[in-house]
């Protein structure tokens, strides 16, 4: 598993791959990226063909085909791809979001199991320890429903405990990441279509500093991670349906990124990544309108309609962007 949105969990695969003090719990910053849908006019679409919406470019004799997918859906999910199928016949290729190299993963298991124990708790010192009492019993709450014990937990820092448990939740779900695009990627496949991913960050930086956070940072991860879990237990299917069914109000209606993303945007290695995998995908569009032919480009919803993100800087550069029912 090398993607679940762009960076968040590239980032959080790493930290994974591993197996503070007590204050009040800190409220999300105003620019938590959650869901901004301010670029988008949103109307109640009916698709003029099955399956997902699509935003849609058209530059001379080249064109682009823009899939925001959602995540986390159902593992079991099945969705009708026959208009993607259509468009992949004599694609040039696909552009898939940036992802971590498997040499991150590698570091970062020599990291931990050579004995460098910065991603841990001080000696003497358990995660629960260092929470206030109302998190906490909504942290033991949480991994409890997940048939865990605090032994998975006790030893780590708050900001990589909080991605294994959103993690356990996702498998006590039935949930997968990236579905959506794990299927697009097969069915390229089987049409002969190269799909490749944007770039591959070495994201070792953002690991270095996950210690760095302070000790509210790493509170504000844990009570992230459970917000995610309380919306996503209400929203993740819906949004899920909605998205296979095009329905673009839908998925406004339960839709939102993982609050982990502002976790992470308190490591100031991560935000200037984050920055970069705007401009490369960006990049990566402007790119192939100059060359004829069809090309399918697929990335997280959050990712392409944020404020700042891939649709507002295609705009800043002129580009003309169709979306569904345009």
């Amino acid at each position: 598993m090398h993607r679940l949105t762009p960076l968040v969990f590239a980032c959080a695969t790493a930290l994974l791959a591993t197996g503070a003090g007590p204050g009040p719990v800190p409220a999300a910053p105003p620019a938590a990226p959650v869901q901004d849908w301010t670029n988008v006019e949103v109307v109640v679409v009916t698709p003029d063909h099955p399956g997902p919406a699509m935003w849609h470019i058209v530059k001379g004799q080249s064109e682009v085909w823009i899939i925001p997918t959602v995540s986390p859906v159902p593992k079991d999910m099945s969705w009708d791809s026959t208009e993607i199928r259509s468009l992949l016949k004599g694609a040039k290729g696909v552009i898939l979001p940036p992802r971590a190299s498997l040499g991150l993963l590698e570091g970062m298991w020599t990291w931990v199991t050579g004995g460098f124990d910065v991603l841990k708790q001080p000696e003497g010192t358990k995660l629960e320890s260092t929470m206030p009492a109302p998190l906490r019993a909504r942290f033991v709450a949480a991994y409890r429903r997940f048939d865990q014990d605090t032994d998975r937990y006790e030893d780590w820092l708050g900001g990589v405990a909080a991605l294994r448990l959103e993690g356990d939740y996702y498998s006590f779900a039935n949930f997968t990441p990236n579905g959506p695009e794990k299927t697009i990627r097969s069915l390229a496949s089987t049409a002969g279509v190269t799909a490749r991913a944007t770039a591959t960050y070495p994201a070792m930086d953002v690991i270095k500093d996950v210690p760095k956070m302070t000790a509210a940072a790493h509170l504000a991860c844990l009570n992230w991670a459970l917000e995610d879990i309380d919306a996503f237990s209400v929203h993740a299917a819906a949004a899920a349906q909605a998205w296979a069914r095009g329905d673009v109000a839908g998925v406004k209606a339960h839709y939102s990124e993982t609050r982990l993303d502002a976790c992470l945007a308190q490591n100031a290695a991560y935000t200037r990544l984050r920055e970069t995998a705007n401009r490369d995908m960006t990049n990566a569009i402007l790119t192939v309108l100059n060359r004829p032919g069809v090309t399918l480009a697929v990335m997280p919803m959050g990712f392409f309609l944020r404020k700042g993100g891939v649709l507002e800087r295609l705009q800043a550069a002129g580009v003309s962007v169709t979306g569904p029912g345009g």
